[in-house]
């Protein structure tokens, strides 16, 4: 999913799953949703879809649609290419990325 798209990669002690967030740069929720991943130390990709070409934009939002049967949302978490997080819910977040740490 997402093939050729340049992500920045956070390195954190935690690399057992693999992460990739979506959010954008101005958004408060995926503010607190990145600190959340940094503070737990994960490993994770981020691309902030405001600060991407708006023709990639829409092609990512529709990939993701087809693969997850969802509209894209912000802050959104996808877990090893299968699952997905979307908005932040503290608790949400926590259930499913610590509980099994």
């Amino acid at each position: 999913m997402f093939q050729n798209i340049d992500f920045e990669t956070i390195n954190g002690k935690a690399s057992d799953r693999k992460l990739v967030f979506l959010a954008l740069s101005t958004c408060s929720f995926c503010k607190k949703a990145r600190a959340f991943l940094d503070g737990n130390s994960f490993t994770y990709e981020i691309l902030y879809m405001d600060k991407i070409d708006p023709e990639l934009k829409k092609t990512l939002k529709v990939e993701f649609a087809d693969r997850f049967k969802k509209r894209l949302t912000y802050p959104t978490l996808i877990i090893d290419d299968k699952e997905i997080l979307t908005g932040f819910i503290r608790i949400a977040w926590e259930k499913e990325l610590l509980e099994d740490r």
